[in-house]
């Protein structure tokens, strides 16, 4: 793709509405742990409080679950590298199960 294609495509994506919530509303119970791991890792400093993204930094609210599943779990065993080494330090102690959680959490959000 030329920069100018690259550049048609993302005016196209930016224009798009945002995507809807995944179903149900978050389980509490998981909503909870999942806020307590976005607290310790200070997720919100980068991708906006209400997970909207900002420059390089994805939007994660309402996102598929499956792809935010991948998308972690990529991110935590090295094969998909973050823009910097934020991504890398901040994802190091996150369990598989503050994946799991993180991925219910915010695929729910608005």
């Amino acid at each position: 793709m030329t920069d100018d294609d690259l550049r048609k495509f993302s005016e196209y994506f930016a224009k798009l509405a945002p995507p809807k919530p995944s179903g149900e509303a978050p389980n509490p119970e998981i909503a909870a742990r999942a806020q307590a791991v976005i607290h310790k890792n200070f997720c919100a400093s980068c991708h906006n409080p209400d997970f909207s993204g900002r420059e390089q930094m994805p939007r994660l609210a309402a996102q598929r679950e499956d792809y935010l599943l991948k998308a972690l779990r990529d991110y935590k065993s090295g094969q998909r590298p973050g823009y910097d080494a934020t991504m890398d330090e901040v994802i190091r102690p996150v369990t598989e199960q503050d994946i799991v959680d993180l991925a219910h959490y915010l695929a729910r959000l608005n």
